[in-house]
């Protein structure tokens, strides 16, 4: 009875994750458009220079233009290998990525109820699921051709092997949880925070362990960490002038996002400008001695007009989490990032619900003794991502997932009316 139970709680939750297919699918048949610069061009371009031979980690704009063999690292290496895989399988248009790209999507939603579930019960698992599955925050990231479609199924993975970490705590436990984290960084370099305020915090909160062998399990998933991500970092350094770590992209993210338009300017104050970058004069050598370059143009830019600069951080804070000129921020969005307007409206609304969805359903989670190390490690991540670079929707991105478990949490919550019941009763519900 139990297994068949389960069996049929499992089909539920694959059919939600399915249906959250549906709604990516249509929006990317409808469009039919092909990336010609940006970030969505680089990793397709990238990835097909990967699969068809031509070389590893080398700029596609010099090769395609001038065909010349430039080495790059301006983002890690996994989304990009995970479209080089694509495409040497056969799925080599940029549409057919997209596509498949929502297959990845579909298991953000899949992992998402699973993370409710470990939480809250199955019942929160297939709420979870039911929100994701229409939540253009989660969806529209598959139709962009940006890695944050990966970024938010690994930390999806990432919150679910925290909380059986925390659970049922084990040596491989946070061998794995420690795993996810650097596949995480290994797709988007400011997820290499989450090794910090993720493994680590949840490793010294686990239950019932002495504190030597919670700081085993903590340094067990940090060594892990970093024995994946050294691969990646070693061949950086092997191949470029400056030394190169995650990518060498900080440069010019810094230099978008400090100088006088981005500080002064209403419409871009918090996020960036683009005459920021083009205004700098390039300088020889390689991406990384550019890299370089531009860090010490965006340093100098600060230190002149440091007394801007709580305004500034406040200001890209504010945008991330669409409190400071949300409808503008969504027009930026959708001109540098390529988000659906209309979807990115409406999940606009969607999280403001669910930020108070969130909220209540950590108020429910505290009251049964459940932790929350992991939802709020994330939140610092975003949090600190946003302070040091711009403020843009798709950075909140990693959020997004503990959002949707904690308000499925309190709406379950409040469907079995557990704020009638004796609190020694509530803690007894089984998660």
């Amino acid at each position: 009875m139990l297994r068949t139970a389960g069996r049929r709680w499992y089909l539920r939750l694959i059919l939600l994750s399915v249906a959250g297919a549906v709604a990516p699918v249509v929006w990317i048949l409808e469009r039919k458009r092909q990336p010609t610069s940006g970030d969505a061009f680089y990793f397709h371009a990238q990835a097909s220079l990967i699969a068809n031979g031509s070389g590893w980690f080398i700029s596609p704009f010099p090769f395609y233009y001038h065909h010349a063999v430039v080495q790059s690292a301006q983002h890690p290496p996994l989304w990009i290998l995970t479209l080089a895989l694509a495409d040497k399988i056969g799925v080599s248009s940029y549409q057919s990525q997209l596509l498949g790209a929502c297959l990845i999507g579909a298991g953000a939603v899949f992992l998402t109820g699973m993370v409710a579930r470990e939480v809250g019960g199955p019942r929160a698992g297939l709420i979870a699921a039911a929100i994701a599955a229409v939540y253009p925050n989660y969806w529209v990231n598959d139709g962009t051709g940006l890695a944050e479609t990966l970024v938010l199924f690994l930390v999806a993975a990432v919150l679910l092997a925290s909380y059986q970490l925390w659970r049922r705590p084990s040596v491989a436990r946070a061998v794995w949880l420690g795993a996810l984290c650097a596949l995480a960084a290994l797709t988007r370099a400011e997820q290499l925070a989450l090794v910090v305020a993720v493994v680590v915090p949840v490793a010294l909160v686990v239950r019932s362990r002495p504190l030597r062998q919670r700081l085993g399990y903590a340094g067990a998933g940090v060594l892990t960490a970093i024995v994946l991500i050294a691969p990646w970092v070693g061949f950086n350094l092997s191949r470029f002038t400056d030394p190169v770590y995650m990518s060498d992209d900080l440069g010019s993210t810094l230099a978008f996002a400090n100088c006088r338009p981005a500080f002064y300017f209403e419409h871009v104050l918090g996020y960036g400008e683009f005459s920021c970058l083009t205004s700098i004069k390039t300088v020889p050598g390689d991406e990384s001695v550019q890299n370089s370059h531009y860090q010490q143009v965006a340093l100098h830019h600060i230190g002149r007009y440091s007394d801007r600069l709580p305004i500034v951080v406040a200001a890209r804070i504010g945008r991330e989490f669409g409190l400071f000129v949300p409808l503008s921020q969504l027009r930026l969005d959708s001109l540098f990032d390529s988000r659906p307007l209309v979807a990115a409206q409406i999940g606009l609304f969607m999280y403001y619900g669910l930020v108070v969805g969130g909220v209540a359903g950590g108020l429910v989670l505290r009251r049964r003794g459940v932790t929350l190390v992991p939802v709020v490690g994330v939140l610092v991540e975003v949090v600190v991502v946003a302070m040091l670079s711009i403020g843009a929707t798709r950075y909140r991105v990693p959020l997004e997932v503990g959002l949707v478990v904690l308000s499925a949490v309190a709406i379950d919550a409040l469907v079995s009316r557990e704020h009638l019941l004796p609190k020694r009763a509530a803690q007894g519900r089984p998660g």
